[in-house]
């Protein structure tokens, strides 16, 4: 099994420090959304991913949008994603069919079978409809069933990745953590994601201290999944793997 991510910096999935938009292994540096993704994959299948070579890979956003752009020249009569998705899911569309795309030519590549997680934050407004979450979701489905690969995992935390890491972090850890997706997403805003997330770990971290504190706590996925946009994510990762599985 290969892992294949994309995200969106250091503070999520990781990053490359190979300047190469795509990396693995030692060029990888995994940030702490990856390290929980880790936890949560070893509980299924009874190993840790990081311990193979190759195993993880990471496909850089700015690299995402280059893949779009040389499939996009090669394939003229490609419907475009605007006609039939709007600008704002429309983005999320094209993500998650040109990420896979990718791991189905990693598979022929590697004669392995991949996963494929992409990580978008739903940065919600106040002034943003109730439902463009779902459809967003459902936008990168539609995206990896285009793309015929069936083993594509939506990872959209609303309002974005500091709520997950909230829930774990703050007074009581797993506990009432549905009220969390209600939490600015604007990190300029009072009282945000990013501030209440900091002020829990007593002052703001980098994304390796991040990933390190994430690998030294016990994640509740459970308690985890009263936060609706996680509960998607976790659901749909357990049917993803049982597949892979058997």
């Amino acid at each position: 099994m290969i892992l294949v991510l994309s995200g969106e910096g250091p503070s999520d999935l990781g990053i490359c420090t190979n300047a190469q938009g795509r990396c693995s292994d030692d060029d990888f540096q995994a940030g702490p959304i990856t390290v929980l993704l880790e936890q949560l994959i070893e509980l299924k299948i009874g190993y840790t991913l990081a311990d193979i070579p190759g195993a993880i890979q990471l496909i850089g956003k700015a690299h995402l949008v280059d893949l779009a752009a040389e499939r996009k020249a090669n394939k003229r009569n490609m419907v475009l994603p605007g006609k039939k998705h709007d600008a704002e899911t429309g983005y999320f569309h094209l993500n998650a069919m040109t990420l896979g795309k990718a791991c189905l030519n990693l598979e022929e590549e590697t004669k392995d079978k991949t996963l494929a997680v992409l990580f978008r934050d739903h940065d919600k407004m106040r002034s943003d409809p109730p439902a463009l979450w779902h459809q967003k979701w459902k936008s990168m489905l539609d995206g990896f069933h285009r793309a015929q690969f069936p083993r594509g995992v939506p990872m959209l935390p609303n309002p974005k990745s500091e709520a997950w890491l909230l829930c774990a972090a703050k007074k009581q850890p797993f506990q009432h953590c549905a009220k969390l997706e209600d939490v600015p997403g604007n990190d300029n805003a009072p009282n945000s994601a990013k501030e209440q997330l900091a002020r829990a770990l007593g002052g703001e971290k980098s994304a390796a201290e991040l990933a390190e504190w994430m690998r030294d706590i016990e994640f509740d996925a459970k308690g985890a999944s009263a936060m609706p946009s996680f509960a998607a994510f976790h659901d749909r990762l357990q049917v993803v793997l049982g597949e892979m599985l058997h």
